[in-house]
């Protein structure tokens, strides 16, 4: 059976058919991610509406750092977190806080886009996730995109403070030297259809090096479709295959498949590893 760790059920138009496509594929394990209070009500109430007995739905809860802002700006830091609170403590189908983090923009001369009033900001916002965690006993879902020694400094120095963590760096896009401090703080790494990409080699190659019981795979449909999808995308020869050009929770198989190819392992072994570690970070049944 395969997890998809990380989808945004919301944003896919036809959610019970695409379900049913990742049941075909042994999908059995899907969690909806929130990325705003609104967003967060929502993936519970997809959690409750499609999970069922042969594919469990889950929900996160949190305020990415771009897609919460307005939010925060509105309603105020702690009125949002005191209702995140409240959001993630109406079900048990919530297993995780996020996704938060460090969303850091550049230009395609690698020029900085965030503004420092606006890194103070994330930074902040993720210190709040941290600490709801820890209060909740839910595992953090980490965004980091550009922020690498900045995410680390603020997990250290929050674990010195004996607030310790778990949780998993979605989508991981660094090197192997990040990689080796996230697993030294105790975190997971997943991986997304990006690893597949012709152009992700220091992503295979953090592939290749994870040990295998911190590996977890995942989706982020409908963004980030993998190979072949993504080179395929409107071609007729992707809907013959059954394919749909929009990523969804099946093609967690395929990054599946792609990382076993990578580090010469059977498929099943890649899949059982990365659905054992989903079930005990999230504590999923």
């Amino acid at each position: 059976m395969l997890v998809d760790s990380h989808t945004h059920l919301e944003l896919i138009d036809d959610i019970k058919n695409s379900l049913i496509r990742a049941k075909n594929e042994n999908v059995g394990q899907v969690i909806t991610i929130g990325t705003s209070l609104g967003s967060s009500k929502k993936a519970i109430e997809i959690a409750h509406r499609y999970t069922s007995r042969d594919l469990q739905v889950y929900a996160t809860c949190g305020l990415h750092p771009r897609d919460g802002k307005e939010e925060v700006e509105k309603f105020g830091l702690i009125h949002c977190f005191n209702t995140l609170m409240q959001i993630a403590q109406s079900s048990k189908l919530v297993v995780g806080i996020g996704e938060a983090g460090l969303d850091y923009r550049l230009t395609a001369d690698n020029e900085q886009l965030t503004t420092d009033e606006e890194k103070v900001f994330q930074r902040e916002l993720f210190l709040e996730h941290i600490k709801l965690a820890k209060k909740l006993k839910l595992p953090l879902v980490i965004h980091c995109r550009n922020g690498w020694n900045e995410i680390f400094d603020l997990l250290s120095t929050v674990n010195r403070q004996q607030i310790t963590n778990r949780g998993v760096f979605h989508s991981f896009t660094g090197n192997w030297t990040a990689a080796k401090k996230a697993l030294d703080l105790g975190f997971y790494i997943s991986f997304s259809g990006i690893v597949t990409f012709n152009n992700a080699k220091k992503i295979q190659d953090v592939a290749k090096k994870t040990p295998l019981e911190r590996i977890i795979i995942e989706t982020d449909s409908p963004f980030l479709s993998p190979e072949p999808i993504r080179s395929m995308r409107g071609s007729t020869s992707l809907k013959l295959r059954g394919l749909n050009k929009i990523n969804e929770p099946q093609n967690v198989k395929i990054v599946a498949k792609f990382i076993a190819d990578l580090r010469r392992l059977p498929f099943k072994k890649i899949a059982d590893a990365t659905f054992n570690n989903s079930q005990k970070l999230f504590g999923l049944e």
